[in-house]
């Protein structure tokens, strides 16, 4: 008995899965995430749609010249009925993004899907890349990367920006504050953000995406003219509508905090936890980027701790996490803490996938928790290396 525990035990330490071992089942996994990508394509053109109607038919609307109709249900709905839908998937994100979904108008729905989650997964894997250092595939293969791909929403788009602000701060810190304002298409993504950077006293880049914010705006306000800035106003509606509703499966979807605690029926305890969960991140932000960490593990607390401060962020939208987990593969591989690391690595790395198929037969997402676990391992790297380094 004790001989059967003891090789279960040298089994589960993973000393066997060596580097080319990695890169043979990421090229599988990639492999299965290209097949399952495929078949949400099919799933899209069915009678269920997808999501990635709403950019569609807004590129449709923006290419004819009606950009502000982007907004309008009644236009966007006529565009969806010509592919067989129903109901309306409705655009709400800012007109900012309206300037890189009109060219896919140009295009037939089955061929702008395949072109928009091609073009954004190869520029998340392009600007993420250079990030990780020996890992290209698991990056690649990314389980967090095949939700963004299956559902063909922004994920790949928003976490290369959060990505390119850690690639251009340190040579281009007002480039990378421009990139930052770009998140202005989904800024509850960028929460956590100038927290770091004030703590971190890095005022170019914060300088820089406060001007990004203006000149993204201003942009979309001399291209697609007031109407359209003006019309954005009514996706609110839509979008307060949602979030209104007490639609559990709406908010198991989603990997935050007060989604969890909407799906359970306690809307009043979500704000409170939430509040609570948002305030944590802050504070530890402040400390992790005031401190003397290096700074990829400054970003990787960052990454780790953006689901835990917003209240609004879906399961697509987690490409940027790995980004922290491989950080921690790269320092486990450097520096290994203890017995069993590599298999809690495993698991890190397959939890968005696996958080996301289990969130709506356990009736609980565990989004939330991964990210705990993963800001605490960083945390832990941080403060070993402050006590490596004292001043």
């Amino acid at each position: 008995m004790a001989g059967g525990l003891d090789a279960a035990g040298h089994f589960l330490e993973l000393r066997w899965l060596s580097g080319w071992r990695v890169a043979g089942y990421a090229r599988m996994l990639l492999l299965v995430s290209v097949i399952a990508t495929l078949l949400a394509l099919k799933a899209a053109l069915g009678p269920d749609g997808s999501d990635f109607l709403a950019f569609w038919s807004a590129g449709r609307l923006v290419l004819s010249g009606h950009p502000a109709a982007a907004y309008d249900l009644a236009a966007t709905g006529a565009i969806q009925a010509g592919v067989g839908r129903h109901d309306v998937f409705a655009f709400v994100n800012p007109p900012p993004l309206l300037l890189a979904v009109w060219p896919l108008g140009a295009l037939s729905f089955p061929a702008a899907w395949l072109a928009w989650v091609t073009m954004t997964y190869l520029l998340w894997l392009a600007v993420s890349r250079p990030l990780i250092g020996r890992y290209p595939w698991p990056l690649a293969a990314y389980p967090g990367a095949l939700l963004a791909a299956t559902h063909a929403q922004t994920g790949f788009v928003t976490s290369a920006l959060q990505a390119g602000v850690a690639r251009l701060i340190e040579r281009r810190p007002f480039a990378a504050g421009l990139c930052l304002g770009a998140l202005v298409i989904k800024p509850h993504l960028a929460v956590l953000f100038p927290v770091a950077l004030a703590a971190d006293r890095r005022w170019r880049t914060f300088l820089g995406a406060g001007l990004g914010v203006a000149l993204w705006l201003a942009l979309a306000w001399a291209l697609l003219g007031s109407e359209t800035m003006l019309a954005y106003r009514q996706s609110w509606a839509v979008s307060r509508l949602l979030m209104s509703e007490d639609d559990p499966v709406f908010f198991l979807r989603q990997a935050t905090v007060y989604a969890q605690f909407r799906a359970w029926g306690l809307p009043a305890a979500a704000s409170v936890v939430q509040g609570l969960a948002t305030l944590g991140a802050v504070a530890l932000t402040w400390r992790g980027w005031a401190g003397r960490a290096p700074l990829a593990a400054k970003f990787a607390l960052l990454y780790a701790l953006t689901p835990l401060a917003t209240p609004y962020l879906f399961n697509y939208d987690l490409p940027f996490l790995a980004l922290p987990t491989l950080w921690l593969v790269s320092e486990a591989a450097r520096s290994p803490r203890h017995r069993f690391e590599r298999l809690e690595l495993v698991a890190l790395y397959l939890a968005p996938a696996l958080a996301r198929a289990a969130a709506l037969p356990l009736h609980v997402n565990l989004t939330p928790l991964v990210c705990v676990w993963m800001a605490w391992r960083v945390w832990q790297r941080i403060r070993a290396a402050e006590a490596a380094n004292p001043a």
